[in-house]
């Protein structure tokens, strides 16, 4: 097999796995939430977006369990450390990685919980990456 015939079939083999996955975007910046969900979107995720903690409680407890959450920690309603105490509490969502977007300095960020952390603003070969690697 030539090295372009490996490279075609791994891109099949990443699409089909991203039409698998299903993402949580957890974001009260409508603008960057939007951004995140058309860019997860155009590599064939399926994403749930949702503006806070609570709103996302009340989403993931229903029949969709996404194989991964974006989180954001400052939002009004819920901000992300309540959002992380309710769902370590939750043993259907406390198996599901997080990874944290956030402009908070390191010792802001929650740690008990959190898979990932990738810092505002995104780099975003670097999110995409942090996705792929609880959606293989």
């Amino acid at each position: 097999m030539s090295r372009v015939q490996v490279e075609r079939r791994r891109s099949v083999e990443e699409t089909e796995a991203a039409k698998r996955c299903l993402v949580t975007i957890i974001e009260d910046d409508t603008e960057f939430r939007n951004m995140l969900r058309e860019l997860l979107e155009e590599e064939q995720y399926r994403v749930i977006a949702v503006s806070n903690g609570a709103e996302a409680l009340e989403t993931l407890r229903g029949d969709a369990v996404p194989n991964v959450i974006l989180l954001d920690v400052s939002m009004p309603v819920m901000d992300g450390f309540d959002f992380l105490r309710f769902r370590n509490d939750d043993p259907r969502l406390a198996q599901v990685p997080v990874v944290l977007v956030t402009n908070a300095r390191p010792h802001e960020r929650p740690t008990i919980g959190v898979n990932d952390v990738v810092r505002k603003p995104i780099d975003i070969d670097e999110i995409l990456f942090a996705i792929k690697r609880y959606c293989a």
